[in-house]
């Protein structure tokens, strides 16, 4: 029979890592709203948040290259439905924005493209088509996994960020590459060796952390989605022990009617209703609960994929509509629109309770483009441009540039923060130990100066020591 410690031994080790983590910089937490196509518009708000932080941090506007990628800035992030996608993309694999901008737009034209439409009429039992939506991940991975697997070795020297010229240098170097950002387009095969069944589990310590909520099929209100995690969890295991990237993505989207279930070892996914669009709730706990008990959160941003009037889905539809082709079709887009409404009520609902959380309201920041709802159907990924239009309209409002401007801020700061920790962590592990004495040399030494500049020596050792 197994033996476990002591309640009071867990207790008292809970207590201490909550100590230790205290001591910690501030955490960074991402959430990312699902939404369709309108994703596009969540990368392009989290892209105006970096050349924000940029600026803060180095005093001038970046050059495209130059703009700080979100894994090197947010310690966790949470994405549902394509919010996980852009996750994935941002985080797992650490794509620049620009980047992944042109994959997203990729990804959602094969996708929403060859729907299962006849005459805008849906004549089969899902609107899309899964494997074309595997498909897409697959090429993403086949064309990235590789990439990111070459940043492995040289991670950690990147970490410090010691000055911003290292910094920068590296970011040019690793983005440079136009080849694999134009090979997306032209079909090349420069970047065409990554690994297709690219596990989701990242080895790597100290990096970005992601997940990705997904909904297990027959669950209801109150069934608590599963998060599927780049990293290890001692709060829940995996519902495979080798899930790969694009399983992960399969099951996020895995929402009817738009995609069919997925099974993921003996788990399967679909979203029959149950699921919300929103993970900000699942951030917070897991960074606050789960991973980081005790450690302050020093910003949470909830990026939004468009906000709907409430007016905008609530209308009667006819019993026998709702019996017809079409009324699947309806349904789909109610359901939709009823989601991205929830969104803006878990939002009104987390600020409400923030206070119990420990999480000050001023550190809190929800960026959500005011626009409608475009259809759910084949021509979705078309309105990109609309997309886009509202999006820049938005981020030029005063209020939304001084909200830009503070979370920046905060990010700035707490970067800095690290970058001082990370170099005296450097320093203490890299400095080779002082040889042992065996005599005290500066009694080799009758001049006062030479025995002055020993002692010296020997303080500036201890205060690196320290």
């Amino acid at each position: 029979m197994a033996e476990y410690p002591p309640v009071s031994e867990t207790i008292r080790k809970k207590r201490l890592t909550a100590t230790m983590n205290h001591r910690l910089p501030p955490l960074r937490l991402l959430s990312l709203d699902g939404g369709g196509v309108r994703g596009f518009s969540t990368i392009m708000l989290v892209q105006e948040l970096m050349l924000k932080l940029f600026h803060e941090l180095y005093g001038r506007a970046p050059r495209i290259e130059e703009i700080p990628k979100p894994c090197d800035h947010f310690d966790l992030i949470g994405g549902t439905g394509t919010g996980g996608l852009i996750a994935i993309l941002l985080g797992r694999l650490r794509l620049d924005l620009e980047t992944c901008k042109k994959v997203y737009i990729h990804v959602t034209k094969k996708v929403f493209e060859t729907d299962k439409t006849i005459a805008g009429l849906p004549y089969r039992k899902t609107l899309f088509k899964a494997s074309k939506l595997e498909e897409a991940i697959k090429e993403v991975m086949r064309e990235y996994a590789g990439r990111e697997n070459e940043e492995k070795e040289g991670f950690q020297k990147e970490q410090p960020h010691i000055n911003p010229v290292t910094r920068s240098n590296t970011s040019d170097s690793y983005n440079s590459s136009q080849g694999s950002r134009s090979s997306w387009r032209s079909g090349s095969a420069a970047w065409g060796n990554g690994n297709m069944n690219e596990p989701l589990f990242d080895p790597r310590p100290k990096i970005c952390r992601v997940f990705l909520t997904a909904v297990y099929k027959g669950s209801d209100d109150t069934t608590s989605p599963a998060l599927l995690r780049t990293y290890n969890s001692t709060h829940a295991t995996a519902p495979s022990s080798d899930i790969t990237i694009w399983e992960a993505g399969r099951a996020t989207c895995a929402t009817y009617p738009a995609f069919k279930s997925i099974q993921i070892g003996q788990s399967i996914f679909l979203d029959e209703g149950s699921g919300r669009y929103s993970p900000v709730a699942q951030v917070l706990e897991e960074a606050l609960v789960h991973e980081w008990p005790g450690r302050e959160v020093g910003i949470l941003v909830s990026i939004g994929s468009g906000k709907a009037p409430e007016t905008e889905y609530k209308k009667e539809t006819s019993s026998m509509i709702a019996a017809s082709p079409l009324g699947k079709f309806i349904e789909a887009k109610e359901k939709h629109m009823a989601k991205v409404l929830d969104c803006e009520e878990i939002h009104r609902e987390l600020l409400d309770g923030l206070h119990r959380t420990g999480v000050k309201t001023e550190n809190y920041v929800r960026l959500n483009v005011e626009s409608g709802i475009t259809d759910f159907g084949m021509n979705e990924w078309s309105r990109i441009a609309d997309i886009s239009t509202r999006t820049r309209a938005y981020l030029g409002r005063p209020d939304i540039q001084v909200t830009n401007q503070s979370a920046a801020a905060k990010l700035a700061e707490i970067a800095r923060i690290s970058s001082g920790k990370n170099a005296i962590d450097l320093l203490n592990r890299e400095l080779p130990d002082l040889p042992p004495r065996t005599s005290d040399i500066r009694d080799e030494f009758d001049d006062d100066e030479v025995r002055k500049h020993f002692e010296q020596l020997d303080r500036i050792a201890a205060r690196i020591r320290v």
